[in-house]
C-alpha cells in the first residue's frame, strides 16, 4: 500500500510540479495536494497513518506555514509527521523560526526537478526511486 505525500501550497503550478516529481519518481508514494489548510488538516485527521510526510508551503494566504506549523505541533496526533518547509524564501530568519517550532527541515523550492528529487529524497521513507 502506499504512503501518501501531502503538500500544502496555494500555487497551483507547485502543487503540478511536486506531483509529477513524486509518480515518476517515488512510486512507493502517491501524491495529494490541498491549497486550503482545512482541508489538508481534514484528509491528515483521517489519513494520518497513510501520511508520513507534509510538505508546507510558507508564504500562503490566510493561516500562513509558520502558524500552520506551529498548530499541528501542539497537536499529539502529529507528532510523528514529518513537517518538511516548501518555501521560495532563503531568508535565515523564516529557517531559523521554522526549525524552532518544530520543521523537521526547511526546503528552498529547487528551479530544477532533479534537484527538487535530491532535495526531498532523505525525507521520504522507503525511498523508492524509478530509474
Amino acid at each position: 500500500m502506499k504512503k501518501n505525500i501531502l503538500l500544502l501550497d496555494d500555487d497551483e503550478d507547485d502543487q503540478l510540479i511536486f506531483a509529477s516529481t513524486i509518480e515518476s519518481n517515488f512510486n512507493a508514494y502517491e501524491f495529494v495536494g490541498f491549497s486550503q489548510y482545512t482541508d489538508a488538516l481534514a484528509f491528515l485527521e483521517k489519513y494520518i497513518e497513510e501520511t508520513p510526510v507534509l510538505f508546507l508551503d510558507l508564504n500562503m494566504p490566510k493561516t500562513n506555514g509558520l502558524e500552520i506549523l506551529k498548530e499541528l505541533r501542539k497537536n499529539d496526533k502529529f507528532e510523528h509527521l514529518k513537517i518538511l518547509i516548501y518555501s521560495t524564501s532563503n531568508n535565515p530568519k523564516d529557517i531559523n523560526d521554522c526549525l524552532i517550532a518544530g520543521a523537521n527541515a526547511f526546503i528552498t523550492k529547487p528551479s530544477r526537478i532533479n534537484d527538487l528529487i535530491l532535495e526531498i529524497t532523505p525525507y521520504l521513507e522507503n525511498q523508492s526511486i524509478v530509474q
